[in-house]
């Protein structure tokens, strides 16, 4: 049981030793502090960019598309969520497919967006292919 333990508590330092930009930037985005949001923000992006960490551009994806942390910015959500697409991240995949079929915060492409979506679909994400059926008829 000792073992196991010690094998758990292990496995969580290694997570948060990779993780440690990530999960900081996570506790300043959820405290009611406002002027850690800039923080939070650095260190995602120190993390996506110099340690090519796909959550965190995933994260910085939402943070500029959400009302929640009041600011919208299209092309910053677009630009971090296809960080995180070519870091193999599908739900970003998605994501960018869809900006890409409706124009948001990027140049409209129907064909870049059905050229996602038909990836996703033959790798098995039903989402996707849902999704593609939708783009092809419209």
């Amino acid at each position: 049981m000792r073992k196991i333990l010690l094998l758990g508590l292990v496995v969580v330092l290694l997570y948060a030793t990779v993780n440690h930009k990530f999960l900081l930037a996570m506790a300043y985005l959820h405290d009611s502090d406002l002027h850690n949001d800039a923080k939070a923000v650095t260190l995602l992006k120190e993390a996506a960019e110099n340690d090519r960490d796909r959550k965190s551009a995933f994260l910085l994806g939402y943070y500029y598309k959400t009302k929640k942390y009041k600011i919208m910015d299209y092309t910053k959500s677009h630009k971090y969520y296809l960080t995180a697409a070519n870091m193999g991240d599908n739900e970003a995949k998605m994501l960018v497919a869809w900006n890409f079929y409706k124009g948001l915060g990027c140049e409209k492409s129907v064909n870049k967006s059905r050229d996602l979506l038909t990836e996703l679909a033959i790798g098995g994400n039903d989402k996707a292919k849902e999704v593609l059926k939708f783009v092809m008829r419209n």
